[in-house]
């Protein structure tokens, strides 16, 4: 992987135009390097050779941070996402992580990693700024946090440019002092070599790739990556399960799944199958990514791990009536989470349907949640501990994507949480700055956040527009709601000289709310001036229309900017006013 890391910092490698973006999230990059510690296979990687006719009559954009500098060499067909990672991990780049306001630097926790405790060995922090090697070249630093940024990977031997950092001897050196430092958590053969040896892993990785002739001409070669992107006939880790399962009576599919499962449960999740085994695989063993799944088989034998480090042989299923009982428990617990995430009681969480829940991968630490907690689940601090902890998740994001890493941390973080008190890194992190720099702007429907500010407008009660009533549970059996514009989508006769962010916005969260379909058709293409006069008709006062917009998120600095038909500067006062609420139920200004 090293000369392949080089080669994409050339700009040898590049994405065609026809490809999406670099979309993953920092837990999905962070993934990726366990898998590579670990020697995992991790998919095949596509390119198409091009010549230099090729290379210059098409247009091409750079792995995320690198440049094109020259001519390049081949087309990234599948593997953009990783690629990406990889670079932006072990170069750091001078670019912000795709879709965040902030700088990500990625480290490898050499304590986690010389304990073969993989799945924790890749941690990240962002920065608003950018920190460069010379920033993050804090070897005391190293030693004390147990991490070293990912970047030393592609650093330089300071007595010797041709040699990499990790195999200079200022690196032996400070390996030396690194291990006497932690001698009592680490293994007892560990010396400064395989400290090196860590690092040296992941820059000898082996990709399988296979590489297109570039006589294939570019259609022939989006035929071919829509193929490679097609969703394929592979058995799922549910389907497997359910074959593994069966020699000892255990029918997953037929039995557990389809009769023992409520509807409304199947309903909230496409994965909801899997998400069940994840929450007893979150219960019994604190991880859930799928090579934990298959210790749930009855009889499996599993290596444990006491707090000490001593290690031993565990059977954690001992029957198929055993796993038949650990079922049914987690349903009931999957679905009481169902019914807190998608309520709008004082201590729910307000997604409404099901097209409004952030992530469906949020369940199963709940439900696992609900299961170790031994007290009451309607104790006002476990409650509130709940609540902050969701709404962290939701803004951070971490659990877009890949999210199993994510999920076990969290739930370890619960456990000691409830054993000792111990302040969670969920909610530790997203504090009011990091709200502060999220860009709600650009914030699209279907997206995690836009679904979290639509379940806090739903908690808030907010009443429709012209019908005035709260739109709750009730209402939406009889009447349709929705989330619909503000400034509608085909408004006439506002001035653009107001809206010159609308075709950038119009669509963002912060012009969308819920209000019932019927009450949406009558404000089609009015602008907001027009139909804010008929609402001050229709409930009798201004007073109380700016009190009935309140619930909606918009201040009365956004009223003012309403019924001035400003678009470019409501949507700024309402993307503040949406933070304030985002602030509030995550429970910074308590911490204050």
């Amino acid at each position: 992987m090293s000369e392949l890391m080089k080669d994409v910092d050339s700009g040898d490698y590049v994405i065609p135009y026809f490809q999406r973006g670099f979309e993953w999230e920092p837990s999905m990059a962070s993934e990726l390097f366990q898998s590579i510690l670990q020697d995992y296979y991790t998919g095949l990687l596509l390119f198409w050779d091009l010549d230099e006719t090729k290379a210059e009559q098409e247009e091409w954009d750079p792995v995320w941070g690198a440049s094109i500098e020259g001519i390049p060499q081949q087309a990234v067909l599948d593997g953009q996402q990783r690629l990406s990672s990889l670079y932006y991990a072990i170069y750091n780049p001078e670019k912000k992580f795709p879709s965040r306001k902030s700088y990500y630097v990625f480290y490898l926790d050499l304590v986690k990693a010389l304990n073969e405790e993989y799945d924790e060995a890749i941690p990240y922090k962002y920065f608003r700024h950018h920190r460069d090697w010379n920033d993050l070249k804090d070897r005391d630093e190293w030693i004390e946090e147990g991490r070293v940024p990912l970047c030393v990977l592609s650093a330089d031997d300071p007595e010797n440019p041709d040699n990499s950092y990790i195999n200079s001897r200022e690196f032996n050196q400070w390996s030396k002092r690194f291990i006497e430092a932690h001698s009592d958590v680490l293994p007892e053969d560990v010396i400064e070599f395989k400290v090196r040896d860590m690092f040296q892993r992941i820059l000898n990785y082996n990709f399988v790739h296979y590489p297109l002739s570039s006589e294939r001409d570019i259609r022939d070669i989006c035929n071919i990556f829509a193929k490679v992107n097609a969703s394929g006939m592979t058995l799922s880790t549910f389907d497997l399960m359910n074959a593994f399962l069966y020699p000892y009576g255990v029918e997953l599919r037929k039995d557990l799944w389809e009769r023992e499962v409520p509807e409304a449960l199947k309903s909230m999740d496409s994965s909801m199958n899997i998400n069940i085994l994840k929450i007893i695989s979150l219960r019994k063993q604190n991880y859930c990514s799928s090579k934990y799944l298959y210790n749930l088989i009855p009889g499996e034998e599993t290596v444990r791990e006491e707090p000490d480090g001593t290690r031993y042989e565990e059977v954690l299923v001992e029957s198929g009536d055993a796993f038949e009982e650990l079922w049914n428990t987690a349903v009931d617990y999957a679905e009481e989470a169902r019914s807190i995430i998608m309520n709008t009681g004082g201590r729910d969480f307000g997604a409404i349907r099901e097209e409004y829940i952030p992530y469906g991968t949020m369940l199963p630490v709940i439900a696992a949640v609900l299961w170790e907690y031994d007290g009451s689940v309607a104790d006002p601090e476990f409650r509130t501990m709940l609540k902050r902890w969701y709404w962290a998740a939701v803004f951070s994001k971490d659990y877009g994507g890949s999210s199993d890493t994510v999920m076990g941390s969290d739930f370890r973080d619960w456990k000691e949480w409830i054993s000792q008190g111990k302040t969670m890194e969920q909610i530790a992190k997203v504090d009011a700055e990091f709200i502060e720099e999220l860009d709600l702007k650009s914030t699209d429907k279907g997206s995690g956040r836009y679904n979290g500010v639509i379940c806090l407008l739903a908690l808030n009660g907010p009443r429709d527009f012209y019908r005035g009533n709260i739109l709750g549970t009730g209402d939406f059996t009889d009447h349709r709601i929705n989330d619909h514009h503000i400034f509608p989508k085909k408004v006439q006769g506002i001035d653009q000289e107001k809206a010159q962010s609308f075709d950038l916005y119009r669509d963002s969260i912060v012009n969308r709310t819920l209000i019932l379909d019927e009450t949406n058709n009558k404000i089609k293409r009015k602008k907001p001036s027009d139909y804010v006069e008929e609402m001050i008709k229709s409930h009798g006062s201004e007073e109380k229309v700016k009190s009935l917009l309140k619930e909606h998120f918009i201040s009365e600095s956004a009223y003012e900017y309403l019924l001035d038909d400003d678009f470019d500067n409501f949507v700024i006062e309402r993307e503040k006013e949406i933070k304030r609420h985002v602030i509030e139920n995550i429970g910074i200004e308590e911490d204050a």
